[in-house]
């Protein structure tokens, strides 16, 4: 067996500029299918350079980055087959008695009209880990029903209990679905679900390769489900055990380990690309459901202060019917300012369950014809499982109030997203609303103008009459030229027209400019978060993102940063961000992009970025090809590092934290074992031979320290009885278990404080000492480990007795 591999290939992200790719070219990239190719490809890394497992390439950081080797779970130019099947071997093959009995005695909830809760039902699905989200919700949503070898149809043939038949779905979701549902996980992705924690806690067990081809089957100790252990050891072994995934060793059986440890578990769940390939993972889902979706447009003044307060009036609803309150928050803000650059406007999204909301016309529930659609090919082999017509190619769901039963056409931004051209209905409306002032001689005040100038500025905009004027005459040509050739895209557009409008020599006019720019801001976001109330199922809510966007999501720079959502430095941290904005317009720079504030519970991971019991995420993203978003960008990481504010930075988004950083936010002091990295580093040191199996490493994983820091001295011997004064003895030891990097010296002290020494030996070895004095000879064998210019060290002594 081999598996795919292209050498000299191009390597970009989604979100990459197309003119520079993150990588031109590539040593090579690796397209694995099975198990078996995985084992094989971590056994016999081509070439011995280090690899890096990739997703969909959703990911905007450098941790995805590899050193040599790329490893595809799923290509996302969909030019190699996916490992994204869904897997019958151990669920529920493998699952344990005591397993099935619990599962045989539990009922679950039906999905129907009548019948709907919140976060209820237990099931399980194991699937590899190139299935992206939006695939892996749409089989959830299709029920196992009809598939002979899925644990519905074992409880309702073998075991009389049909309940598990029937659609389900995830607990919580990213905003977006088309990231492999493993690399949304692992870098900690999150929903907004605040009384639940990230997508990382529905995993209950995980199927991991390690460089050398060793596999492992890793399930937590304390299980999240209760009263049974999860599987069977001796029916996984049955499984994995076998000869056809012996890699490099002798024999599948000893290829092949089961770990249950907490440490161990929670390690790996987010493990930032360090321990190996992930091949599959075993996901607790719940039965589908329904939500009520409600946005309302206000002000960042009027909601800052209710964050902190959990009784506030932000995290609920009154709209909500018992027993079921708000359970989602999303703060969206307009980072564009208004009220002469005093105010901000924000939309406020809150989500909870409701009843099965209906299409009228067809019967289905609401969002799944439009979100999901028809199955065209009940099973696709290039990505492991039936594919549907509408998942992962559609608008965002939205229903046409005036067509009942139908979506409604796409919105003018997401028009935009695929030709670019949006911005010129957003820009007539504006000029119509600066000619009428202008004509008018101040009279007649817009809306949209209402809305950016301070209460009672009319005065001070007749001042600006004249520039207005001028820039009304640029805002017209630039709409006339824009409709001739349209530009191409969405960053490009409006960084041309940012230019036109504000970066102006004259004061007036640059005053004038930010005035109407800050008017298209107000329009654009007023449109985009106008008040809405929608009822849909799960997924159609809670994915937002719109697959045919072909410009707005290119070129893009973002971070995401994680507060306490009690702590005072989340406001501070947003109005710092906004308070750059305003100065920065004033330089002819801009910010285009959007600041939304999601709310989620903690996770058990231990580098997990959700570290609190309600943790806030502020994420901050923008077009690259405007001048003014990096700078923001840019500003956001450097203001959430400072430790007076305290942020995590997000695994999966731009993540420029040192090591040092990572070591005061996840806690490693000297190696304390209580702290998080350090338990996270000994998990890796277990799987790695003490880190002396670096095949995936890479430069993030270094910089950050997500490495073994710590060196070990496997064994070291002297003379094993007396030695006689002149005769020469043997010093042996081995510290093979190590990071490469490692140095090790010896150390000799005769009996009368005489010193030898011996630096820069190799990881293992042997030499012999000359005994020229009676007495206890100390030897020292230290092995030394500097990362990122910090040593630690380890030391063994041994002791020789010269007669």
């Amino acid at each position: 067996m081999t598996v795919t591999e292209v050498n000299g290939a191009v390597w970009r992200r989604k979100h990459d500029d197309p003119a520079a790719p993150t990588r031109s070219t590539t040593t090579r990239i690796l397209y694995p299918t099975s198990l078996e190719e995985v084992i094989e490809l971590c056994a016999n890394r081509p070439g011995g350079g280090r690899a890096t497992s990739a997703g969909s390439h959703w990911s905007l950081s450098v941790g995805a980055v590899a050193d040599s080797t790329f490893v595809e779970t799923h290509d996302p130019n969909n030019a190699f087959p996916a490992m994204g099947r869904t897997l019958f071997e151990v669920v529920p093959g493998c699952l344990s008695d005591a397993m099935l009995d619990r599962l045989e005695h539990e009922f679950q909830p039906e999905y129907s009209t009548t019948t709907f809760g919140e976060d209820v039902g237990e099931y399980y699905v194991h699937i590899e880990t190139g299935k992206r989200v939006y695939q892996a919700y749409a089989e959830l949503d299709q029920g196992d029903d009809a598939n002979a070898d899925s644990l519905a149809v074992l409880m309702r043939d073998q075991r009389g209990n049909a309940s598990y038949l029937g659609p389900w779905g995830f607990r919580t979701l990213g905003g977006a679905g088309g990231q492999t549902v493993f690399g949304a996980l692992t870098t900690g992705t999150h929903g907004g679900d605040f009384r639940i924690g990230p997508i990382a806690e529905s995993v209950v067990a995980l199927h991991l390769v390690t460089d050398g081809g060793r596999h492992y089957w890793i399930e937590p100790e304390s299980l999240r489900v209760t009263g049974a252990r999860f599987t069977d050891d001796e029916r996984l072994r049955r499984v994995y055990g076998d000869d056809r995934f012996k890699g490099a060793a002798g024999s599948g059986a000893e290829n092949f380990e089961i770990i249950r440890d907490d440490d161990v578990f929670h390690a790996v769940l987010i493990g930032s690309w360090r321990f190996g390939v992930v091949y599959s993972v075993v996901l607790r889902v719940v039965r589908q459901y329904t939500l009520h979706q409600e946005r309302r447009l206000t002000t960042w003044a009027a909601v800052k202060d209710l964050i902190a307060d959990p009784a506030s009036s932000l995290w609920s609803s009154d709209a909500a019917a018992p027993p079921f309150d708000s359970k989602f928050l999303q703060i969206a803000v307009n980072v564009v300012p208004n009220h002469d650059s005093t105010g901000n406007l924000v939309g406020v999204t809150k989500r909870w369950n409701v009843p099965m909301a209906l299409n009228p016309v067809t019967g289905s529930p609401a969002g799944r014809d439009e979100r999901v659609g028809a199955i065209v090919d009940a099973f696709d082999a290039w990505i492991g499982g039936p594919r549907f017509d509408k998942a992962g190619n559609s608008h965002t769901y939205s229903p046409d109030p005036a067509r009942p039963g139908a979506s409604a056409p796409p919105n003018f931004l997401e028009r935009a997203c695929q030709d670019a051209d949006f911005v010129v209905g957003v820009l007539r409306v504006v000029a119509q609303e600066v000619e009428d002032f202008i004509a008018s001689n101040g009279a007649v005040i817009g809306g949209t103008l209402a809305g950016v100038v301070a209460i009672g500025g009319g005065a001070a905009l007749l001042a600006l009459l004249a520039a207005l004027a001028v820039i009304l005459l640029l805002l017209l040509a630039f709409i006339a030229a824009l409709e001739a050739a349209l530009g191409p895209r969405l960053g490009n557009t409006l960084n041309d027209l940012k230019d036109t409008l504000i970066n102006r020599s004259d004061p007036d006019e640059r005053a004038a400019g930010i005035l109407v720019w800050q008017m298209i801001g107000e329009r654009l976001f007023s449109s985009q978060q106008n008040d809405l109330d929608v009822e849909a199922i799960s997924y159609a809510a809670m994915d937002g993102h719109d697959y045919f966007d072909q410009s707005c999501n290119v070129n893009v720079d973002s971070i995401e940063v994680f507060f306490d959502a009690t702590s005072p430095m989340l406001v501070a941290y947003v109005d710092a961000l906004l308070a750059f904005e305003v100065a920065q317009e004033r330089l002819g720079r801009a910010f285009v992009g959007y600041f939304s504030l999601r709310f989620t519970g903690p996770t058990a991971a231990l580098i997990g970025p959700e570290q609190f019991s309600r943790t806030c995420v502020i994420e901050v993203a923008g077009l690259n090809d405007v001048t003014g978003v990096r700078e923001l960008v840019d500003f956001a990481a450097m203001l959430a590092l400072d430790p007076n504010f305290g942020g995590i930075l997000h695994w999966g988004q731009r993540n420029p934290s040192t090591m040092a950083e990572i070591e005061a936010r996840f806690g490693d002091t000297a190696g304390d074992p209580k702290e998080k990295l350090t338990r996270w580093r000994r998990a890796l040191s277990r799987l790695t031979d003490n880190g002396a199996r670096d095949g995936f490493s890479n430069a993030f994983t270094r910089t950050t320290g997500l490495e073994v820091v710590t060196p070990v001295v496997s064994s070291a011997s002297a003379a094993a009885g007396p030695v006689a004064r002149g005769d020469a003895f043997p010093v042996q030891w081995d510290c093979r278990r190590n990071p490469p990097a490692t140095s090790v010296s010896v150390r000799a002290v005769s009996p009368v404080g005489v010193v030898a020494s011996w630096p820069a030996l190799p990881l293992s070895g042997m030499f012999d000492v000359t005994a020229v004095e009676s007495g206890t000879y100390t030897v020292t064998i230290t092995a030394s480990l500097t990362v990122n210019g910090r040593t630690r060290q380890a030391s063994s002594d041994v002791f020789v007795t010269v007669v």
